[in-house]
């Protein structure tokens, strides 16, 4: 599958997932909006409650995004599944799934949170919020087309590939891509976690600022060569302050994990200890 047609299925996923979500949010927010003692007396109560049959069904849907979910770490650890596509597009729909899927428990829970149910819902919580987080990490550190780490030797030799081409292909000497190393590097953060965090999310930007004096120089080329030299240069600098962080974005990554799958295994504990509890009560459907 292509990139772009990746990106085309992903963001129709979100768009189909986002719109379901709001349709049914929208239907029923004279009911999630009424205090908790009227919503017994409310025409869309038996439609509505966690144990509803609309209810019922938000936390199925819920349910088995997130254990689809799972797949994804199958996908991650067994060998024999790595020719089912690269591991980046897995975790693409990992976190499609992690997004979606606490939407629809929350329409489950119908907006009442509480006692055991307040437990197992902020812990899905945190494991949504610090997913998107981990998505963003994980794209900052050098990886193959098939979406395994690369070594550290490896980004130094495609460092060097880069370096080999920008010189054959577009003549660039010595010094312009020693420079050209410089500008990459004109702005590392210090050591605090959220410094390296808040240079990652608006570093692309700043450095693709300051390539543009560089872009502007070539202006009497043709329009492939100023095409070729941007692409070119703008990997080269990207891939040079990847290196020149690259042990602080693997010990980033690494305590990210430390804090995602305590919270992980907790939404799942909860979430089957939730399921036992309802159907031992026959609580919903159960028992009809």
């Amino acid at each position: 599958m292509g990139r772009s047609v990746h990106r085309t299925i992903l963001g129709s996923l979100y768009t189909i997932g986002g719109g379901v979500f709001l349709y049914f949010l929208v239907r029923g927010w004279d009911y999630y909006a009424a205090p908790l003692v009227q919503r017994p007396r409310h025409p869309m109560y038996w439609s509505l409650k966690p144990g509803g049959e609309s209810g019922i069904v938000f936390g199925l849907v819920g349910t088995m995004m997130m254990i689809v979910m799972l797949l994804y770490s199958l996908r991650k650890r067994f060998r024999p599944l790595r020719h089912l596509g690269p591991i980046g597009v897995w975790l693409d729909y990992h976190i499609l799934l992690g997004v979606l899927g606490p939407l629809f428990v929350l329409l489950h829970s119908s907006f009442k949170v509480g006692g055991l149910v307040a437990l197992s819902f902020w812990s899905m919580v945190a494991v949504a919020l610090s997913g998107i987080l981990g998505r963003f990490i994980y794209r900052q550190i050098p990886r193959s087309s098939a979406g395994d780490e690369l070594t550290l030797a490896e980004v130094e030799a495609e460092d060097r590939e880069l370096s080999g081409r920008l010189s054959a292909e577009l003549g660039l000497s010595t010094e312009e891509i020693s420079a050209l190393d410089v500008v990459a590097l004109e702005h590392i953060p210090d050591g605090s976690a959220l410094a390296l965090l808040g240079s990652l999310l608006v570093g692309p930007f700043l450095l693709r600022r300051r390539l543009r004096r560089l872009w502007r120089e070539q202006s009497g080329h043709d329009r492939r060569f100023r095409r070729d030299f941007q692409n070119l240069t703008e990997r080269k600098a990207m891939l040079h302050l990847r290196l020149a962080l690259w042990e602080r974005l693997r010990r980033l990554f690494h305590y990210w994990h430390v804090f995602h799958k305590p919270f992980a295994l907790l939404m799942y504990l909860f979430m089957a200890v939730h399921i036992g509890v309802a159907l031992m009560t026959g609580y919903g459907w159960v028992g009809r």
